[in-house]
């Protein structure tokens, strides 16, 4: 990790752009159902919400949905740290599939749309 910072500060890169493994992380996933499939989608995601925060110590999920057309669902999901994602991924998430069955063919008219952030301190 010094190594790292020292490298940093060579290029000019102030250090509080780097990370460690154990800082939290908020994941932002955008999902846009087809026409006619909110209800169904928003289902899934609600229990998709449920159980994962019923799973993942210290993770939370909270699932949103846009005021404005077309209808938007956003799950804003929250981790102590990358390892706690990267376990949600490998365990959580195919558990939940297993006993949710697979996400149904055409129910988003594009692919869904997520987005890894760190908070940046001072």
């Amino acid at each position: 990790m010094v190594a790292i910072v020292l490298l940093a500060l060579g290029l000019g890169i102030a250090p509080r752009f780097i990370h460690a493994a154990d800082e939290p992380v908020m994941v932002i996933v955008r999902f846009y159902p087809t026409a006619g499939r909110e209800d169904e989608l928003l289902g899934r995601l609600a229990k998709l919400r449920d159980y994962v925060n019923a799973n993942v110590r210290g993770g939370t999920y909270r699932l949103y949905r846009a005021k404005s057309e077309p209808v938007m669902f956003l799950l804003y999901e929250t981790f102590p740290s990358q390892a706690a994602l990267d376990d949600m991924a490998k365990t959580v998430f195919p558990a939940f599939q297993k006993e949710a069955g697979p996400i149904p063919q055409g129910i988003v008219t594009r692919p869904v749309e997520p987005e890894r952030f760190r908070e940046v301190t001072p």
